[in-house]
């Protein structure tokens, strides 16, 4: 098959992956929680820094899964990564549960690289699972003593109704700016799963796949996104200054991950974040929490399988 044809064939699914990663971004989660903006405006912002986000910070991120995993790349490996990522992206999309692309992606290699006998960097992966266990735990964490501190605050200082809601007025504009940092931050580091493994077959014009990947995010977040946003802010009870609590870790956490070419899970550590929130706060998580944890378990074995499943009629065909 012509290289021009496997260059379009590339194209075509990396942008429904960065479509369904769009679809499948909660990053604004906690300011449709806490009723800070409404979903039009939500939206619109989230547009802005999907485009922004891919454009300047995905480049590093993008060489690290694309060349850093998997040595030997060719064009059936390729598809295969990129379709099996696709196809669990879409469905967890469609049932409204947040899952880590990253981990698809990832899980997927790993997969591949195990049943073709390839040459893995155990030593690179290794280094990634240490981070992907540490992001949520320290989210986790991190929420959880943020929102004893803002409590502890709020008892010793605020007087009355009209302090406190004055308090949760400046929080509104504290926690919107943390939030935009996280959505150009996971904008960055979520574009790598769609193109890195692209950028990994060759001297490809990186800075052109980022845009259009960073435009394709933003229209899964149009389309579909409205879903995971609503299941996530939902999780917990949020108000501007909870949301604050929740979000940054999250946004500290991404932001030095995407400059470092780490890629992580946004959708884990939020989640983790929202949780610790709960458990500070004494306020239950709401229904449907279970799927989600599931969903997380599931990412890298269904990955993997799709990729082995799928390879050897793509081999075949190519």
């Amino acid at each position: 098959m012509a290289f021009s044809a496997i260059l379009a064939i590339f194209l075509f699914i990396a942008i429904i992956i960065a479509f369904g990663i769009g679809g499948n971004d909660e990053t604004f989660a906690g300011i449709y929680g806490s009723r800070i903006l409404n979903m039009k405006r939500i939206l619109i912002l989230a547009t802005i820094f999907a485009i922004t986000g891919a454009l300047i910070l995905g480049e590093a991120v993008s060489k690290t899964i694309g060349k850093g995993i998997l040595a030997d790349l060719n064009n059936a490996i390729v598809i295969t990564i990129l379709l099996s990522t696709a196809i669990w992206l879409i469905l967890s999309s469609a049932l409204g549960l947040p899952i880590s692309t990253t981990h698809a992606t990832i899980g997927a290699v790993i997969g591949l690289g195990i049943a073709l006998n390839a040459s893995l960097d155990w030593l690179k992966i290794i280094e990634l699972s240490i981070w992907w266990v540490l992001s949520p735990i320290i989210g986790y964490i991190v929420s959880f003593f943020v929102f004893k501190l803002m409590r502890k605050y709020k008892v010793k200082h605020l007087n009355g109704f009209q302090s406190l809601e004055k308090t949760e007025k400046t929080f509104t504009y504290i926690v919107l700016i943390v939030i935009c940092i996280t959505a150009f931050s996971r904008s960055g580091n979520d574009c790598s799963n769609a193109v890195g493994i692209v950028v990994g077959i060759g001297d490809i014009q990186i800075n052109l796949l980022l845009l259009i990947t960073g435009f394709s995010l933003a229209g899964g977040l149009i389309v579909l996104g409205r879903s995971v946003i609503k299941s996530v802010g939902r999780i917990t009870e949020l108000y501007p200054s909870t949301a604050f609590a929740a979000q940054i870790p999250t946004a500290a956490i991404l932001f030095v991950g995407t400059a470092l070419g780490i890629p992580l899970s946004g959708s884990h550590m939020l989640v983790a974040s929202l949780v610790g929130l709960s458990k500070a706060s004494y306020t239950p998580t709401k229904k449907g929490m279970w799927k989600i944890v599931l969903i997380w378990f599931l990412t890298f074995p269904m990955a993997a399988l799709l990729s082995i499943v799928l390879y050897f009629p793509i081999n075949a065909a190519i």
